[in-house]
């Protein structure tokens, strides 16, 4: 089919054009309802009165709804974003930069939003989608489900609906709190996907970078003895993925650590974990999470990062990610191909 579509756009450039530009005005909307039109301006970059030109068409066909508190699409808008998604990847080009892109992470599947989400919350939201989507192919009732922290795990949650059946046995936190926004920490976006899965979910309520002896004392608790036999069992883990640096400054680790990590080639982080460009585990944070030297008994590894600065990063961690699904954006797609000369 692609080829078909390749030769289309040859023959009639101008509608394969006119096709692109409607595509990412409904995506777009999708993405940000409800939404204004300015907003729609900012995120895709096009002149106020070529957006205003094009919801008015996409409203004429019913594809779009404008009220009082903004534009949001119809069900006939979605139905039609939805079928057309594979016509859209293959004439922009994305289905082949995702394929180029899984050879070098070796990874089972990739997928890829439009942007940078380094500079655009439009590029993170369709990431948060693109990983819902994936998280529902793979879950089933009897599974456990494990996720990190991190805002773009939080559009992930954002992106799952409401079910109104049973999607996964359980919901845990894959490590403890980090940082100071309630809203962002593995606990918290835990009890929410549980929520929208209607399953059961545990919590840690647990800081990071305890003591030695605090975080022994703390294991002998039954309820987080509990919470981490199963973690040990989690089928599915949504890792976010994080620059070393930036993660260890955020999570206040002293001085003398971040020289070590910078000395050490450290520059990639995820689960607590600090890696190196070849994929070694260059140190590790004292807390209560995921074993990565484990990962490969979940069935389902789902890594979620973008933006052009996490380039380097996630090459870092596919190292020690057999068959994973990745979800990322064009900026850091683009940029993992240049490092990889591919």
């Amino acid at each position: 089919m692609e080829r078909k579509l390749q030769l289309l756009k040859k023959i009639a450039p101008d509608l394969t054009e006119e096709f692109i530009k409607r595509y990412r005005v409904l995506k777009t909307i999708r993405l940000l309802q409800p939404c204004g039109r300015r907003l729609v301006v900012c995120s895709l970059g096009m002149t106020e009165r070529t957006v205003r030109s094009e919801i008015e068409r996409l409203s004429a066909q019913e594809l779009v709804k404008v009220s009082k508190i903004g534009m949001s699409l119809t069900e006939a808008g979605t139905e039609v974003l939805r079928g057309l998604e594979e016509i859209f990847s293959a004439l922009t080009g994305l289905s082949v930069l995702e394929e180029r892109l899984e050879s070098v992470l070796g990874a089972r599947k990739v997928y890829i939003a439009q942007g940078d989400s380094d500079d655009s919350e439009r590029a993170k939201k369709e990431m948060g989608q693109l990983a819902a989507k994936a998280l529902l192919e793979n879950a089933a009732e009897e599974r456990r489900i494990a996720i990190t922290g991190g805002s773009t795990m939080a559009e992930l949650v954002q992106a799952v609906p409401e079910m109104t059946s049973q999607m996964a046995r359980m919901v845990l936190p894959a490590r403890g709190s980090v940082g100071r926004k309630l809203e962002l920490q593995a606990d918290t976006l835990a009890a929410k996907l549980a929520e929208k899965l209607l399953s059961d979910y545990r919590m840690l309520h647990l800081p990071d970078n305890l003591s030695a002896h605090v975080l022994e004392e703390m294991k002998q608790d039954p309820e987080v003895a509990e919470t981490i036999e199963e973690m040990k069992q989690a089928d599915i883990l949504l890792l976010g993925v994080g620059n070393a640096l930036e993660m260890a400054e955020r999570r206040r680790l002293d001085a003398g650590i971040c020289g070590q990590l910078q000395r050490d080639g450290a520059i990639a982080e995820a689960c607590g974990y600090y890696f190196d460009a070849k994929g070694n585990i260059v140190y590790e944070t004292c807390s209560i999470g995921i074993d990565f030297n484990e990962i490969q008994n979940a069935e389902c590894v789902i890594v979620m990062a973008g933006g052009r600065r996490k380039a380097e990063s996630l090459m870092a961690v596919s190292h020690s990610i057999s068959s994973g699904i990745f979800v990322t954006d064009e900026g850091a797609a683009l940029e993992m191909l240049r490092l990889a000369g591919k």
